[in-house]
């Protein structure tokens, strides 16, 4: 079905190359590229219905955008693999189209490409997680995500690189397979992690959209300071089964897109009970198409709790969050600042991160051992094959990543009285905190920048203008420890062509309503939406 691309990932940034900037032109596409890669999910589906573009066309823009942008040495970094059959693929979507009665609708996603981060299983392309370990393991099925939009006519263009098997430890978007991810607004900075290829690749316009995963913020914070669109949706509500698992506790499945309309038609694409994630069963899932919600959303008498535990981490990102306030009162919102108990300031070290901790070794064993044979079994068996290709290879893990899997060899177990009461106790508790207080308050949504400071420095780079005075992520780990649901819209741009990202959590199964918020204050804001 694919092929891997095995081109260099330690590249630097060409002069003069401009990722937003730079698009090359097919000179027999019906349309000029530019146009093409700048359309929406439904733009695109009338367009291909009308038969104003081809598939083929719309996938051979880019893969040839990715070619040019993405490979070369300079470039983003953002994608692993690209699917070897993709434009095949895309033909036989065009003759199928050919066929249908005039004016019959095709499915919402028929022969438009998408790009999935490399944890996800995808029959034809390795799924290495970015270790070098995994290099050579082929799935033998589809992530369920991936079935679903293969289903509903979608065409997978290839994988995107990661922070290596999703974490980050300070090298965000950088993996031992892939390298480097670079921010495509700014290259001494990076896409952050860990969806950070799939972030990039949506920024830098490489596909109309692309799947990632979620557990602790890697695809808000990513989506965040690319000027994307991402969603961390109700716990249950997208299936996880077939993606190399982190936390699944906290472990979630979503997508990064340009924008809110477009998130609400992928998520309508991907959302569904699978009987392979037992999270998915018993959920009241929406039947109600989301999308179709959006168009008469609006922030008027709409109450927003905005919340100022996390300020003063980075000055620009402070007025981000001030000039978000003006305009959603201007639409019509009623803004009240609440500050939320000390509690939610560390849900990480005294929440996630332990259950973390517990959770990896026997969840990433499970996925070790469905893999087809010739891959390691346990996490000795990977750390014995990554030791060994690591010193014949080229390119080395981040070292911070190794030694949190050489921790994991002695994990403490799931059956710890610690654990226990983190998932019978505490989570609880603090779901039901922030529901009594949104009820109580009568909020529609909680909102805050979606992180602190803007990108991350990548690193070995220096940018004198970074600036992160506290911790950034901790208003990210809110929606991580309930499962609420969060959507990141961008914001505005600072000093250094920054996207900044605010972001709208609501209450379990709110995700219709933070979505149709999201939708509003983007139109609200429309001068600091990049499309």
């Amino acid at each position: 079905m694919g092929k891997n691309l095995a081109f260099s990932r330690r590249c630097g940034w060409a002069a003069g190359l401009f990722v937003l900037a730079a698009t090359p032109v097919l000179a027999a596409a019906a349309m000029p590229s530019e146009r093409i890669l700048d359309m929406g999910l439904a733009e695109l589906r009338i367009a291909l219905d009308r038969g104003a573009i081809t598939s083929v066309e719309l996938v051979g823009a880019y893969l040839e955008r990715i070619a040019t942008i993405d490979q070369p040495a300079g470039g983003v970094h953002a994608v692993l693999a690209v699917n070897g059959k993709a434009l095949e693929q895309a033909k036989a979507w065009d003759v199928s189209r050919a066929q249908q009665a005039p004016g019959q609708p095709s499915q919402a996603l028929a022969g438009i490409p998408f790009l999935a981060k490399d944890n996800f299983d995808a029959v034809g392309l390795a799924n290495t997680g970015g270790s070098l370990a995994l290099a050579q393991s082929m799935p033998s099925t589809n992530a369920f995500v991936v079935q679903k939009l293969l289903d509903q006519g979608a065409i997978l263009l290839g994988k995107t690189n990661l922070s290596e098997l999703a974490a980050s430890y300070g090298w965000y978007g950088y993996s031992a397979v892939g390298g480097q991810t670079l921010n495509p607004y700014n290259p001494l900075r990076t896409a952050d992690g860990s969806s950070s290829g799939s972030a990039a690749a949506v920024a830098a316009r490489l596909a109309p959209f692309a799947l990632g995963t979620d557990t602790t913020g890697s695809i808000r914070s990513p989506a965040s300071v690319t000027g994307t669109v991402g969603m961390r949706a109700t716990m249950g509500l997208v299936s996880r089964s077939g993606v190399i698992p982190m936390s699944l506790t906290a472990d979630v499945v979503g997508a990064i897109t340009r924008t809110v309309e477009d998130q609400a038609i992928v998520l309508d694409a991907i959302k569904g009970e699978d009987e392979r994630d037992a999270s998915t069963q018993g959920i009241a899932h929406l039947e109600k198409p989301i999308a179709s919600g959006l168009a008469g959303s609006t922030l008027a008498g709409k109450v927003i709790a905005v919340v100022d535990n996390f300020d003063g981490a980075n000055p620009e990102v402070d007025a981000v969050k001030q000039s978000a306030i003006a305009a959603m009162q201007e639409a019509g919102a009623r803004v009240v600042n609440i500050r939320l108990p000390k509690v939610f300031e560390t849900l990480q070290p005294d929440v996630l991160g332990p259950i973390g901790v517990a959770e990896f070794k026997p969840q990433f064993e499970t996925y070790l051992a469905g893999l087809s044979g010739g891959q390691p079994r346990d996490l000795r068996e990977f750390m014995a094959r990554l030791d060994k290709l690591t010193a014949t290879g080229t390119r080395a893990i981040n070292p911070g990543r190794y030694k949190g899997l050489i921790e994991n060899l002695e994990t403490r177990t799931t059956d710890s009285p610690e654990y226990i009461r983190l998932l019978s106790v505490v989570i609880p508790s603090i779901k039901r905190e922030i529901t009594s207080l949104m009820e109580a308050g009568g909020y529609d949504a909680l909102f805050y920048p979606t992180i602190g400071c803007t990108a991350p420095v990548v690193p070995g780079k220096t940018d004198p203008t970074f600036v992160c005075k506290a911790y950034a992520y901790a208003a990210a780990k809110i929606a991580s420890t309930t499962g609420f649901p969060e959507v990141t819209v961008n914001g505005g741009l600072v000093a250094g062509n920054l996207p900044v990202g605010v972001s709208f959590l609501g209450k379990a199964g709110d995700d219709a309503k933070v979505l149709q918020l999201a939708a509003a204050f983007e139109r609200a804001h429309p001068a600091l939406v990049r499309r």
